[in-house]
């Protein structure tokens, strides 16, 4: 009896439908995450809570997201990631709509983490899903445009949560962003049982996991030069970005900006994915000179951030760094994923060992704004972390590592 639609194992010609799957509910999980970042001032004194705590709070999922990791990589080079995503997005949605039934801090985030085990499990087999059907440039642009779509939903939370809380006093706060996971849903069912997506290793188009000698151990491939760069390099990027998203809010309301103004900055984080992932499709800019000088941007702008210029220009180089650090989402994605033929177990070190660090970094940066009364430190910090992304693209442009 048939699971689907059974296609060739090959990724060439894949029905759009299922190449937008991950999309789908990576725009779900960018909403889910965020949401709590909307609302800094409501959220801290419902649940009476200081700001390092409040970034626990958002950023316990990132926590599970490593947690996840191993369980990814199993998964990923075992099995076709259509069927995977389509397990994974069913408990999404449940757990999402759990999150509303908390009221209190420590169920709240112990319910976050354990949603953020799935969340992590979707976010690297997704990305193993659009390295199965993109190679080269655009595997980039794809990368790219995924990671874009994971910030526009939670420029979305940014934009709905007030009112959402506004018009049911929270319920449904979470819930409202499983809208795109349930198309995603419908649509990996349709293709459950589709082959474009099986691992390389099992290229006979079954479920059960093959074998081939050309395939790395996963020792091999945690240890591959490329993959542990790309994994340093993500640590920038994804600290950077979720240390930035957490607080940019409070940030901005110091100097009396209030509204949706937050949501622009992930807006921009947006447009900064999808251009970076264009950029090297369309115009050719080689992955690891992508990486550099957004490294570079990102450095000099958070540098500028705390010097602590005058104050309009600290209200526009937020945008400028969010732009900056978000350029090269899809060209880290593509060089781990092109390092091994294990992409499943690629992609997954690279997202455990980003995620561990923006675990870390936020309630870091909500401890430093505490004792120091301001978020220079905060940014000095992050600069340093970008200046060594700075120095892991170099040495990737070197071409000292072998990315066969």
């Amino acid at each position: 009896m048939s699971d689907g639609p059974p296609v060739a194992a090959s990724g060439a010609g894949a029905p759009l439908a299922l190449r937008l799957v991950p999309h789908a509910l990576v725009a779900s999980l960018g909403y889910v995450l965020f949401v709590v970042a909307a609302l800094p001032t409501l959220l801290t004194a419902r649940l009476d809570i200081g700001l390092s705590a409040f970034g626990l709070l958002t950023s316990a999922p990132l926590g599970a997201f490593v947690v996840a990791q191993p369980l990814a990589s199993w998964l990923g080079d075992r099995y076709p990631t259509t069927r995977i995503l389509l397990w994974a997005s069913a408990i999404h949605v449940v757990l999402a709509i759990a999150l509303d039934v908390p009221t209190t801090f420590e169920p709240l985030v112990a319910l976050r983490f354990c949603w953020g085990l799935v969340a992590g499990l979707i976010l690297s087999i997704g990305a193993t899903h659009i390295a199965r059907l993109r190679r080269a440039g655009m595997g980039t642009l794809e990368q790219g445009v995924y990671g874009g779509v994971l910030t526009l939903g939670g420029a979305v939370a940014f934009l709905l949560g007030g009112p959402v809380v506004a018009a049911t006093g929270g319920f449904g706060l979470h819930a409202v962003g499983v809208a795109p996971a349930l198309l995603a849903l419908g649509t990996a069912w349709h293709y459950r049982g589709d082959r474009h997506t099986s691992p390389q290793a099992g290229a006979d188009g079954g479920d059960s996991p093959g074998t081939v000698p050309a395939t790395p151990t996963t020792l091999a491939t945690v240890t591959n030069p490329t993959v542990l760069l790309a994994g340093v390099l993500y640590v920038a990027l994804i600290g950077s970005y979720i240390t930035l998203s957490t607080f940019i809010t409070s940030f901005l309301d110091e100097f009396g900006v209030f509204g949706q103004v937050n949501a622009l900055v992930l807006v921009g984080a947006t447009i900064g994915r999808v251009s970076g992932g264009a950029a090297a499709w369309r115009f050719r800019v080689s992955d690891p000179a992508l990486i550099g000088w957004s490294a570079l941007a990102a450095t000099a702008g958070f540098l500028a951030l705390a010097v602590g210029p005058g104050t309009p220009l600290l209200l526009a180089l937020p945008f400028v760094v969010m732009l900056a650090i978000s350029l090269p989402f899809g060209a880290i994605f593509n060089v781990a994923a092109g390092a091994t033929a294990a992409e499943g177990t690629a992609l997954a070190t690279v997202v455990a060992a980003g995620n561990f660090a923006a675990l870390v970094l936020p309630p870091v940066a909500g401890a430093l704004r505490t004792t120091t009364g301001d978020y220079g430190a905060t940014f000095a910090l992050l600069a340093a972390i970008n200046g060594v992304a700075l120095l892991g693209a170099l040495l990737l442009a070197s071409g000292r590592f072998d990315r066969a």
